[in-house]
């Protein structure tokens, strides 16, 4: 710098300076709030995961009150679109118990994934007669396992195949291998609701095994 002030090369180069600088901030900043967007995504992802899994296991901890056989099956029951009582859904579970405060008689709950029309995939909840309301966003995948008394997993396949209770013929008929369900195990895996650029958030899986108490009293 002269006496005069500065150069124009000297002025060039402050500013220079300054737009590092401040560069370097701006890097910094936006970095710390990526961070942080992407804390409130895993909180929310968890969240999300939380209100499936109590649901979940309201209901399947209830499975099989007031005598209600087969208490839990692996598919869709009730009045709008049921599965046939031969399928078998890794995805989907339906589950009967008498409630303890209604003289309503049985309740029938089936949970199942559904894909929403604006293509977003939901765990849903299904009362058996006509509301089926989804619990749970962004659903990556849902998958119920099921577990004997001696704790041996029972294939999915095996529930749909026979023999019948009480004839292969009867509208009201089941598989016999239902009955020797006394735990299943239910897996939710919930995806991110956003997609951050550079910053990939990766799916949260989480699992309960649940022995419905009315089940293990046989």
């Amino acid at each position: 710098m002269s006496a005069r002030g500065f150069s124009f090369i000297e002025l060039v180069v402050s500013m220079a300076l300054l737009l590092m600088v401040a560069g370097s901030m701006f890097d910094f900043v936006h970095s710390a709030r990526g961070v942080f967007e992407i804390d409130l995504e895993r909180a929310d992802m968890h969240q999300r995961a939380r209100v499936g899994m109590d649901a979940l296991f309201r209901d399947l901890v209830m499975a099989g009150a007031g005598l209600q056989i087969p208490a839990v099956v692996p598919f869709r029951r009730g009045l709008v679109d049921p599965d046939p009582p031969e399928s078998g859904f890794p995805d989907r579970i339906s589950v009967v118990y008498v409630p303890p405060d209604t003289t309503a008689g049985s309740a029938t709950i089936t949970y199942a994934r559904r894909v929403g029309p604006a293509g977003v995939p939901h765990l849903t909840r299904y009362d058996g007669i006509a509301t089926e309301l989804p619990l749970v966003d962004h659903v990556a995948d849902l998958r119920f396992e099921y577990f004997d008394l001696e704790g041996r997993q029972i294939a999915t396949e095996r529930l749909g195949d026979g023999p019948w209770i009480p004839n292969a013929v009867a509208v009201d008929r089941f598989d016999a291998d239902l009955l020797a369900i006394r735990r299943v195990r239910a897996i939710v895996r919930v995806r991110p609701a956003r997609a951050f650029v550079g910053l990939p958030v990766a799916d949260l899986e989480v699992r309960i095994d649940v022995s419905p108490r009315n089940l293990n009293l046989q």
